[in-house]
Parts: C-alpha cells; structure tokens; sequence
C-alpha cells in the first residue's frame, strides 16, 4: 500500500527551520491581566498536612500541565467577567475536594518536592485579549493556545485563568502541575466542577492518597527499566536554538479519515482500534521526513495504567488523581516503515503498547523502585530525550469523555497540553472534538520535515485547524472534497 502523502528524502540532519523563519507568517495578539486573587477551600475543619508525591509523581516532578478550553460567545448572554464571578462563587467549596490544589509546592530539607496543604489557596486570573476568537490563527499555537496560558509561580499547584476575547467569546486554563496529576487527573478538574456548576454536588470523590505505590526495599529494578529512564543534566538535553527549531501546531482529523486509516490498518486478518490506525498514519509519515538522514525511527505511547493494575489497585485507581503514566516505545526501520502496511505498521503499535500494558503491575514497581534510588535532579523515559534515532511521543485523549458545559454550551475546543522545553523528541496530544462528531484534534510539538509531509497530504487527512473548524466563524464557503486514501 504506497504512502497516502508524498514520500520525501534528505541527506540533510534532521532538523527543523530556523525559529525566525517560523516567526514570519501569522499575527499574535495581546492578553491584558485584569486581577489575579487567591481562592481558598471553603472547609476550616481540613487540617493542613503534608502531601508527599509518590515516586511516579516524581519522575516528571513539577512541570507545568495546562488543561486548555476555548468557548464561543454564549448563545444566552454573559461574557468572561460572568465566568470569573461563577469561579469565584463556586471554587471555595470545589477546592474542597481538591485540597492539595489550594497549598504550595515546596522541598524538603533533602531538596525533593513536597506540597504543603495549607490553604493559601489557589490562584484565580482574569485577563482580556485584544482579538476575536475568528481571527486566531489556531494552526500556529505558538499564536493561539500559548498566549492564554499566563504564566504563574511554580510554587503554585493551581492556577485557574479566564481570557475574555473581543467576540464575547472566553477561555479557561486549568493551569496545573505534573507533580499532583496526569494529563487523565487533570481533566478531572475542569469536568469535576462544569459538574459541580451544573448540580450542585459531585458524581465522583478524587482520591489524592498516595500511599498505595511503594517502594521495595531494597529497590530493585531490571537492566530494562535502567536503560529506558534517565536522570537528566544540561548535557543530556538539546540547547535552546534547537529547542526552538520545533513547530507547534494544531491539526483538525475528521472521522471520516479515521475511519478510512482503521479500514486500511484493519486488513490483513486484523482488527485496528482508532489510535492503532492513527498511530500507523503517523509513524508511516515520520518514517517518511526522515527519509536517508537516519535508518530507523521510533513511536512512544503514553500508557495509562489506572484500569491496567492488579485487582489490589482498583479501587484506588478509580479516581485517582496522581500520576500513573509510562511509555511503551518501538524502534523500527524507515524503509519497514515506508513500503510496510497499514496493519504491519498499526500491529507493531499494538505490540508494544500491548506488552507493557500485560505487565503494568511489574513494570510501574520498578519505576517506582528506579526513582526511588534517583530521586534528586530531573528524570525522564530516555525516549523523550532526542537522542537515538528521531522519536515521536503520542500522547491519547481521544477516548475520554468530557461534559465541559457549566451552563454557557461546550467548548469548542478542548485540549491537554505540556511544555516540552530543551527534550528532543517530539510530541502529540490527541483529544476527541467536543462536537462528539468522531474528528480529533492534535495538538503538535514536532520538526517542520514532519508538518511538511502532514500538511503536503493530497488528502488533507491533518487539516491545519482553523477558527472555522472550531465553529468560531461562520463557513466562508462549503468546499466538497473526496479522499484519495
């Protein structure tokens, strides 16, 4: 089955455009802060306390990890000064159920992060952009989702910011931390309380005890497991031009492409999930920009495991708000990956993902174990770092469910997101559209070589998102199109 986009070759290094050639096309816009307060839990009887991560909260530590959504004007009136009074009215008893959100991140005496639950509360920003949400340029984030992410002290675990725009329309941030959640946690927070607005109480208690991962003592972990994480320094990681060599952009799928990639991977006596199919588009078209600069090039999978533990973890991990992540990584061979099928390439995803998936209970012991002996400095899976061959990191929302609605409509967008800095892979996060019409939304942090072989497609399978996309701007016209897949 030949390629569906142009196959491409180099014998350049594999690397991206300069950053002032990426910061030629487009127009910004600027988000004025209007007030920022501190919004503290309702409940005096919670006693403060000390939370300590566990170690698989540790391995990504306290990075930012921002949970994005964009709202239309609503249909019945209001704009984001209404947002920010429901915020302010309904976060104190909210925050109650999220107790550790309203303390700060600090270290303890050996330097390792810890978070005081104290109540100094969490962090509320109202702002105002001086554009129309039909005027973004939603392809380029660096130009659409970056600027609404105002930034806030790392000590912080919780910052919740409203951006009002000229149309009427608004944004939330859930600005939060990898310390206290994943990207399957946070979004715990925003649908948690549109909940909460909506009924008056919650459907589901998060459970922030930690208890339950421990370390083995001794810790004890395999050569595998040794070689697949790594403690980082300024050496390990890519300096700050080629950082900024990366594109950040955003890409509309719709369901027909999906459902077309999961016929073609479906072939050959086997059946592809959605995210199998994808995942073979996307690993054929890395394999694809890395042409002859390098032999081979590898995917990585973020893995949950919070339904993929052992029986004495179930309970736990139902609303589990800490980190239970890892990655299932494969390394294949351009020319396999190239002239390989749908279902050889959609196989190999499943394989790998599979196989740590069967051993989950043993793999996160000793991940746990591992950081357990590292547990000072910054640590990463080696697969982020950029070194080896190219690497591409999907990260999956798609089948999560979001009731984002707190009486103003859903979102038009929806979408986890997570600063990369000086790591050399790249990375993609993949959410179901809130339209709940089968289309996915890609949020990409990746090397032009690759944009370029995703948005030369004749069949403009990852369509650059537009404020059309999103229902932000009437159609300028309806262009019928058919696949050439």
């Amino acid at each position: 089955m030949p390629l569906p986009f142009k196959s491409t070759t180099t014998s350049q290094p594999f690397r991206s455009t300069s950053p002032l050639e990426m910061a030629s096309a487009g127009g910004s816009f600027q988000v004025k802060v209007i007030s920022k307060t501190l919004i503290k839990a309702s409940d005096t009887t919670i006693q403060p306390y000390v939370l300590h991560p566990s170690n698989l909260d540790h391995l990504p530590s306290n990075i930012p990890s921002p949970f994005i959504t964009i709202y239309p004007k609503p249909p019945s009136g209001g704009d984001y000064s209404s947002v920010a009074a429901i915020l302010r009215r309904t976060l104190p008893t909210f925050l109650n159920y999220f107790f550790p959100f309203t303390g700060r991140i600090r270290p303890d005496e050996n330097g390792v992060p810890e978070v005081h639950c104290n109540n100094e509360g969490a962090e509320l920003v109202v702002a105002r952009a001086d554009i129309r949400l039909a005027d973004v340029n939603f392809h380029d984030k660096s130009k659409s989702l970056e600027p609404i992410q105002l930034p806030y002290d790392e000590q912080i675990p919780l910052s919740i910011q409203v951006v009002g725009f000229a149309c009427g329309g608004f944004s939330i941030v859930w600005g939060g931390t990898h310390l206290l959640s994943d990207g399957h946690g946070l979004s715990f927070l925003p649908t948690l309380w549109t909940e909460y607005v909506r009924t008056g109480q919650l459907s589901r208690i998060p459970n922030h005890d930690r208890s339950i991962f421990r370390p083995r003592s001794p810790p004890t972990y395999s050569p595998e497991t040794d070689r697949s994480l790594a403690c980082l320094t300024p050496d390990d990681l890519i300096n700050s031009l080629s950082a900024g060599a990366f594109v950040k952009r955003l890409y509309h799928v719709e369901g027909k492409h999906i459902d077309r990639l999961r016929e073609l991977a479906s072939r050959e006596g086997r059946g592809a999930t959605r995210m199998e199919a994808f995942s073979a588009y996307l690993w054929k078209a890395l394999a694809t920009a890395v042409g002859d600069s390098d032999v081979s090039c590898r995917m990585a999978w973020l893995v949950d495991a919070r339904q993929r533990l052992g029986p004495k973890y179930a309970q736990a991990m139902k609303d589990y708000m800490g980190n239970v992540i890892t990655f299932a990584t494969k390394e294949a061979g351009v020319a396999e990956l190239v002239n390989g099928s749908y279902s050889q390439v959609a196989g190999m995803a499943s394989a790998a993902v599979k196989e740590v998936a069967d051993n989950a209970e043993d793999h996160f012991q000793e991940m746990i174990d591992w950081v357990e002996s590292h547990k000072l400095g910054k640590r990463a899976n080696r697969v982020q770092v950029g070194l080896g061959s190219p690497a591409l990191v999907v990260s999956s929302f798609h089948h999560i469910g979001l009731n984002l609605d707190f009486g103003l409509g859903q979102p038009a967008l929806a979408m986890a997101d997570l600063p990369w800095g000086r790591l050399g892979s790249a990375f993609v996060i993949v959410l179901a559209s809130p339209k709940g019409d089968g289309s996915l939304y890609m949020n990409a942090y990746i090397w032009s070589q690759l944009a370029d072989v995703l948005e030369s497609d004749p069949d403009r399978v990852f369509k650059p998102a537009t404020a059309e996309d999103l229902g932000l701007v009437e159609p300028a016209s309806h262009q019928v199109w058919v696949s050439r897949l």
